[in-house]
């Protein structure tokens, strides 16, 4: 029955405990081989170590290694979008986003909505000048809601531990795991304290419209009916429908 209702039970534990040690590895190996390769004085004045790294090693092909990390950077970039645009259709679906966000292309069963609003906000990050301000940004916003994420998981173990449970570790992982977090939110506080404060409000500006398109459940009937014409619209334009609705034509 659990293997029914958890599919994948047992292939995702598998896939991390082989993923992540390969991962590991390949990792490590790199950075000992920049060290092996490359001086203190070079991998500190050198702007990209890897193409540092490529011209020691390759002479005249050192410029495949740029191709390759441009490769690389794509392919994660694009499972990115599709994940993070598969948040933006869960939280929609939970209550949490605008409805608009819930709906799903009514052929290709792709949320167009979500997709379009990921690439309006990665293209908008591009007017950052400062690439490394972005990345601080992005990695302590990143590593705070991973952080509260794992903290509500191991809340829900200890107050409601009888819940059906198909993937579950050691309580230890999961405290280490909490813990390298907060390392990493924490300790650029003290060097870039101002990176802190608007990584955080960057956060918070999302509380407003929360409370405006989602909480606040006595709005103006006029506002009501505006917001509704203006979703009817977006969805004509871009084909999409609730998963609801999809089903019920997938059965019809």
């Amino acid at each position: 029955m659990l293997s029914n209702l958890f599919p994948d039970h047992r292939n995702l534990p598998r896939a991390i405990w082989i993923a992540l040690p390969m991962v590991t590895g390949v990792y490590v190996l790199a950075n000992v081989a920049y060290f092996a390769v490359l001086s203190g004085t070079e991998i500190e004045s050198s702007a990209a170590v890897a193409v540092s790294f490529g011209g020691k090693m390759f002479g005249q092909l050192y410029w495949l290694v740029p191709i390759f990390v441009a490769l690389s950077t794509f392919g994660g970039v694009n499972g990115i979008l599709f994940t993070s645009s598969r948040l933006f259709l869960t939280g929609s679906q939970e209550g949490h986003l605008p409805d608009l966000f819930s709906f799903i292309h009514v052929k290709r069963m792709t949320p167009i909505p979500s997709l379009i609003f990921t690439c309006v906000t990665s293209l908008a990050m591009l007017f950052v000048s400062d690439v490394f301000i972005l990345i601080n940004y992005y990695g302590q916003i990143l590593w705070l809601s991973v952080a509260i994420s794992i903290g509500g998981m191991l809340w829900l173990r200890y107050k409601q531990p009888d819940m059906p449970r198909p993937i579950r570790v050691n309580t230890v992982i999961p405290v280490l795991f909490l813990c390298c977090c907060a390392f990493l939110v924490i300790f650029p506080i003290p060097q870039q304290p101002w990176n802190t404060v608007i990584g955080a409000a960057i956060t918070l500006s999302g509380v407003p419209v929360y409370y405006l398109c989602v909480k606040w459940k006595t709005k103006p009937q006029r506002f009501n009916r505006y917001v509704r014409t203006v979703t009817e619209i977006l969805q004509s334009i871009m084909d999409v429908t609730s998963p609801e609705a999809e089903q019920m034509l997938s059965q019809s």
